[in-house]
């Protein structure tokens, strides 16, 4: 009895590389002893509907698209009890997930791993009542992503996150913040917050001196403190890019759990996405939750 495949298609991701190659994605697929079932997506939030109605019935659940894709494809299989292996074939602009996870950006490379490979159980995040599959940010540049034209994504890749980035600079507002994690408790007002298990976010890569890993139930929390003038400014800048976050200008855990909350309402990206404005955030790193695939040689920490 051949196995059961659910492939979910997001055609207008990145530079749509799928709709070129879908058939022959398919043909691999096959071959690996799959029953295919193609489901291309049409709007926001599609995924996780079907994936909870109806996942139970694949052996295998996969998505096609960028970050924003997979987090609705983790959304639905952590409504599952028993969730399937998920495959992966990026085809977003930055592509955060499959860097950390090492997946080739070529579609068919990524359709064979996803038959060929083998599986690993990495950790998933979650904030209230939603998931998030490397990241969760609130703050300056955190609605990059969300906010830049998908035909500036296309055209300029990286480059148009950084320029929305350049032209945010003058919106800066320290957000103030009240922090429990690890037993004690923390208020200060920062400019940005990060939280999540991943090796690259914006396409930047993490130094492994860091130390972070995707499978140990821990997430990465990074606040950066309020900048009051240029020379504080050059300070972060210089201490992000050598991702220096134990110096004056940060706060830095490792946590399984913790709660971050705000006077007012603060709006969050998740993955990349708009995440709703949320005042009090309850984190949770729940471990090992999901398997993904990956390729047999990669070296997942």
């Amino acid at each position: 009895m051949q196995k059961q495949m659910l492939f979910f298609v997001n055609p207008n991701a990145g530079h749509a590389e799928i709709r070129t190659h879908l058939m022959d994605v398919v043909a691999i697929f096959t071959r690996g002893g799959y029953d295919v079932t193609v489901h291309p997506t049409s709007r926001p939030g599609e995924i996780p509907q079907v994936i909870a109605a109806e996942g139970h019935r694949y052996d295998r659940i996969v998505s096609a698209g960028g970050d924003g894709t997979l987090n609705e494809s983790v959304t639905g299989l952590m409504q599952l009890s028993q969730p399937p292996v998920l495959g992966y074939l990026p085809g977003g602009t930055v592509n955060d997930v499959a860097s950390t996870l090492q997946l080739p950006k070529n579609c068919l490379e990524a359709a064979q791993i996803v038959v060929s490979g083998r599986p690993v159980s990495i950790d998933v995040g979650s904030i209230n009542d939603r998931w998030f599959a490397y990241v969760a940010a609130f703050g300056a540049f955190t609605d990059v992503s969300y906010r830049t034209a998908q035909n500036d994504k296309r055209i300029l890749g990286r480059m148009a996150y950084l320029l929305r980035g350049v032209q945010a600079i003058t919106e800066i507002r320290p957000i103030p913040v009240t922090v429990e994690v690890n037993g004690q408790t923390i208020r200060d007002e920062v400019i940005l917050g990060l939280v999540g298990s991943t090796t690259s976010v914006g396409g930047f890569k993490a130094r492994r001196e860091l130390e972070i890993s995707l499978t140990d139930g821990l997430s990465e929390i990074i606040l950066v403190r309020r900048i009051k003038n240029l020379v504080d400014l050059n300070a972060v800048a210089a201490a992000i890019l050598r991702q220096d976050f134990t110096g004056e200008y940060f706060h830095s855990f490792k946590a399984s759990e913790a709660v971050i909350s705000f006077e007012d309402p603060v709006a969050w990206t998740l993955d990349g996405e708009f995440g709703g404005n949320i005042r009090r955030a309850e984190i949770h790193n729940h471990r090992q939750a999901l398997q993904i695939m990956v390729p047999n040689d990669s070296f997942i920490p």
